[in-house]
């Protein structure tokens, strides 16, 4: 089969290789679409925490249809299923797992990142990560369900924020998770919602979206607005800053956003505020609301998406690395 693998840092290539053959406990999945994340662009570039320097086909964000099945499989999925994918392979039985917190497994494996992901037209994934696409999803336009892995990151970090409605939200960055942040705040019932960006494109979109206040940093600094949570959807060298300085005393800082290199913060402002300073991993216990959300179109995705066959995918990393596409997705 072909797969878009990750054989050096800034070298990506197609390769042909094997079927993948299911272990006892997984299911081979043919693929239909698959998200191109940030994370993709981290390990193209610099690597990533999770990856091991071996050759490795990229994509996490996956619908599939199931090929196969464990042969004493008794659950209520089938062969022909529409499918997606928690990307997050965890043991069951370290100290994390057996408390629900999955994403901080001991020996977490991750598709995509530390192990072959879905930017191939197979994979093989454990029957306990599949969570089967609603019957009536609309056949041409399934690709759409590669979303509910971004969408399950944002609704976990939004999950441990836990903003009310009488509380300003703050966003900061207005990529693809920054659009979804502000509109989950919206769900959440909150009020008012603002968002740095410097980028006037992505405030174009944030603006006819309509969940939040786009805002220039230097606009920003003009009206001196504090939120009682502010998001890190950047994860840019000048995010944990502008993070620290919008939070007002006593609030909430969710780190979502990542980034390979340390980032400088003057840490006092997290004492004289108080703040509480909260750490968002992947996704937990937020797949089937996110599915949910994606098949009922509760959230205004279609200005982010950028669909493209498989075929233009590195013309997709061109794009998503300078900022001209939210979330490109791959379809096969």
């Amino acid at each position: 089969m072909r797969a878009y693998r990750l054989v050096a840092p800034n070298t990506l290539r197609w390769e042909q290789v094997p079927v993948p053959a299911p272990q006892p406990h997984e299911a081979l999945l043919r693929i239909h679409a698959c998200g191109l994340c940030g994370t993709d662009l981290h390990l193209k570039t610099r690597g990533h925490y999770y990856w091991n320097e071996r050759p490795m086909t990229l994509g996490h964000e996956i619908v599939a249809e199931i090929v196969s099945l464990p042969l004493d499989y008794a659950g209520e999925l089938q062969v022909g299923d529409d499918v997606v994918v928690d990307p997050q392979i965890v043991c069951g039985a370290c100290h994390f797992c057996r408390r629900g917190r999955l994403n901080l497994c001991e020996r977490l494996e991750h598709l995509g990142l530390s192990i072959d992901g879905g930017f191939a037209e197979y994979l093989a994934a454990p029957v306990r990560n599949l969570y089967r696409v609603p019957s009536d999803a609309p056949r041409e336009s399934l690709w759409r369900y590669a979303l509910a892995e971004p969408v399950a990151t944002c609704v976990a970090g939004m999950r441990l924020a836990n903003p009310q409605p009488d509380e300003t939200v703050a966003v900061v960055g207005l990529g693809f998770f920054g659009q979804v942040y502000a509109q989950l705040a919206r769900l959440w019932g909150v009020e008012r919602v603002i968002a740095l960006e410097p980028n006037p494109a992505r405030r174009a979109v944030a603006h006819a979206i309509g969940a939040a206040m786009p805002l220039a940093p230097d606009e920003w600094q003009a009206q001196l607005i504090e939120a009682h949570v502010v998001i890190d959807a950047a994860g840019s060298p000048d995010a944990a800053d502008w993070c620290l300085r919008v939070a007002r005393k006593a609030g909430r800082v969710v780190v979502f956003g990542y980034r390979p290199e340390p980032v400088q913060v003057d840490w006092y402002q997290i004492l004289v505020k108080e703040l509480t300073v909260i750490g968002s991993r992947s996704s937990n216990h937020a797949w089937e609301y996110s599915l949910q959300l994606v098949h009922t179109n509760r959230l205004a995705l279609d200005a982010l998406i950028d669909a493209r066959p498989f075929d233009a995918i590195e013309q997709a990393f061109a794009d998503a690395e300078a900022q001209r596409a939210f979330k490109p997705i791959l379809r096969w």
